[in-house]
């Protein structure tokens, strides 16, 4: 808490689902985490440490995706009483929680590449990547390759050319469909592609 007011706080664990635009989708976990403390009054300027243990299935087979949440809750802890009427903003933190067996891997394939156009009806690639593997997928260092069939080939590695794309994570046995924007140097369709990106990221 890095405010001089004090703040009362839940910590929750949600699971987690994403389709294949990236739509994200959440629903109370209450049965497969033991968290202490659940709930805290944090002093002005202070810090507390959440102790958060899985107690679901010992032998998963795959990696299980959720969302740890602390969130502000609207407590008054102030002893006066508010002369006026006010807006207070809650803060909540919403972080990426995984719970991971060992002896997984990732294994990321791109099932469809071709035209599409964005709401502006601009011309864009699209990509459909489906992770078969039983491990998420970080696509950090992403490097993709493109050749159309008038021959041209362009390469594409920086933020701005894989905006949307680079850092985002495709869980375990999903998909994840991408819009980029079209490319300067492709002039015809695009017939071929690849792709790499550094497995080792988490």
């Amino acid at each position: 808490n890095n405010t001089s007011a004090p703040a009362a706080v839940q910590i929750r664990i949600a699971d987690r689902q994403v389709d294949v635009d990236g739509g994200e989708t959440t629903r109370d976990n209450d049965k497969e985490f033991a968290i202490y403390p659940a709930q805290m009054i944090l002093p002005p300027q202070s810090t507390r440490s959440v102790r958060v243990q899985w107690i679901g299935d010992p032998n998963l087979k795959e990696e299980k995706a959720y969302r740890i949440i602390a969130e502000q809750l609207p407590v008054n802890l102030s002893k006066e009483r508010p002369k006026s009427s006010n807006v207070k903003l809650l803060v909540s933190y919403h972080g990426a929680l995984f719970v991971t067996p060992s002896g997984l891997s990732q294994n990321v394939t791109l099932d469809f590449f071709g035209v599409s156009q964005d709401p502006e009806q601009k011309r864009m690639l699209e990509l459909v990547l489906h992770n078969r593997g039983t491990q998420h997928a970080l696509l950090r260092d992403l490097k993709l390759t493109i050749k159309d069939d008038r021959g041209n080939v362009v390469t594409l590695s920086d933020e701005t050319a894989l905006k949307g794309m680079i850092g985002e994570t495709v869980l375990a046995k999903l998909r994840r469909r991408f819009l980029l924007r079209w490319p300067r140097n492709l002039h015809g369709t695009p017939k071929q592609a690849e792709f790499t990106f550094d497995k080792q990221a988490f």
